[in-house]
This record gives structure tokens, C-alpha cells and sequence, in this order.
């Protein structure tokens, strides 16, 4: 139930970030800059809730982190109305977004199963 919750919680996190990175050109530097810090804070928030993610859990992540980025871009580019679509870079790093979003997250079950040090 906790993943479930978890990836909900990324989901709504990503309908904003998508709806906020709609606004923006996202072409070049915007793309190669945001798009994977984006995916990182999709999963960051859903590692935080779920602790540690299945399987499922990590490619209904990747799919989120997709998903979104593809609206964001559907905003940004007014909705692919008059041809005017987005170049080629955008939609290699929302695959890329994606990854990152699945390494973070598989990573990140080690990060909270990993107890902190006492200090001396």
C-alpha cells in the first residue's frame, strides 16, 4: 500500500512540474538541465514515501516521469499546433529524464536503508 501511495504522490508531483515546466522553451540548455533534475525529484518524493520500491514500482515511476515530460512539452510547444513540434534533444532527454528517475530511485532504497554514524 505504501508504494502505491508512494507513486500517486510522484504522479501529483509530476502534473505539477509538467504544468510548470509547460510555460518554459524547452529546448537546449532548459531540456539537458531540467529534464533530469525533474525525473531525480519525482523520485526522490516517491523513494521518500515507499522506501523501497518493487519492481512495478520503479517502471510505474519511469512511466510518470515520461508521461509528464511529454505534456510538458505538449504545453510548451502550444499543443503541436501549426507543425511546430519539439526537437529531436527534448524527447531523447525525457527518455534520459526517465533513467535518471529509475537510477535515483534504485539507489535511493540504499540511501534509506543505510543508518547514520554516531558521532564521536
Amino acid at each position: 500500500m505504501r508504494q502505491v501511495v508512494a507513486v500517486l504522490a510522484g504522479a501529483v508531483l509530476a502534473f505539477i512540474g509538467a504544468v510548470v515546466l509547460g510555460e518554459y522553451d524547452l529546448r537546449g540548455v532548459t531540456a539537458l538541465v531540467g529534464f533530469p533534475l525533474y525525473g531525480v525529484a519525482v523520485a526522490e518524493l516517491t523513494v521518500a514515501i515507499g522506501r523501497r520500491l518493487s519492481l512495478a514500482a520503479l517502471a510505474a515511476v519511469a512511466v510518470v516521469v515520461a508521461a509528464g515530460l511529454a505534456w510538458a512539452l505538449w504545453i510548451s510547444f502550444g499543443h503541436f499546433r501549426n507543425g511546430i513540434e519539439p526537437p529531436l534533444l527534448s524527447w531523447v532527454m525525457a527518455v534520459v529524464a526517465a533513467s535518471c528517475a529509475v537510477t535515483w530511485a534504485r539507489t535511493g532504497r540504499h540511501r534509506s536503508s543505510v543508518q547514520p554514524q554516531e558521532k564521536m
